[in-house]
């Protein structure tokens, strides 16, 4: 006579055979991984349109040191689920790093000029920032559209 120890052993050899000594006709899973799902185009323009948006709205409220937050985030989310995503996040990524290289060259140029440069540095950086603005906003339009805009004027880190 068996034990319930016995039936519990038993029972632990089912769950962990393979799919042809389980029970017949029924299908099992051969993987735990999982491929991610696309998300519906609705979805995606308004994720693509958060890439932006949060970015401008963290560009106000960080001053622009951590606008590149939200994008990453969301790009890295959805980048697999949706190629219009993908595509608004790489270009918004690549603003905030020129954004933010450009800044530093602004600055370090600047005090390589014995101060005086930053006269001249920072206003021109600020012009690039006002542009980076402008064309987050143009960027966030397309998106909801579901257009693949390119942002013009940054370095392609990120292709």
């Amino acid at each position: 006579m068996r034990g319930p120890e016995s039936c519990r052993h038993s029972k632990d050899m089912n769950e962990n055979t393979s799919s042809s000594a389980a029970v017949p006709g029924t299908t099992y899973p051969t993987s735990h991984t999982s491929t991610p799902q696309p998300i519906l185009e609705s979805e995606a323009r308004t994720w693509s349109t958060l890439v932006h948006v949060l970015a401008i709205a963290a560009m106000l409220v960080s001053g622009g040191t951590l606008a590149f937050v939200a994008p990453l985030v969301i790009w890295l989310l959805y980048k697999d689920r949706s190629a219009l995503v993908a595509h608004h996040g790489k270009q918004n990524l690549n603003l905030q790093i020129t954004l933010i290289i450009t800044g530093a060259i602004a600055v370090v140029g600047g005090l390589l000029a014995l101060g005086v440069g930053l006269i001249v540095t920072l206003p021109l950086w600020g012009m690039y920032a006002l542009y980076g603005f402008i064309v987050m906003i143009v960027a966030a339009v397309r998106a909801n559209r579901g257009e693949y805009y390119t942002i013009p004027l940054t370095l392609r880190v990120f292709k």
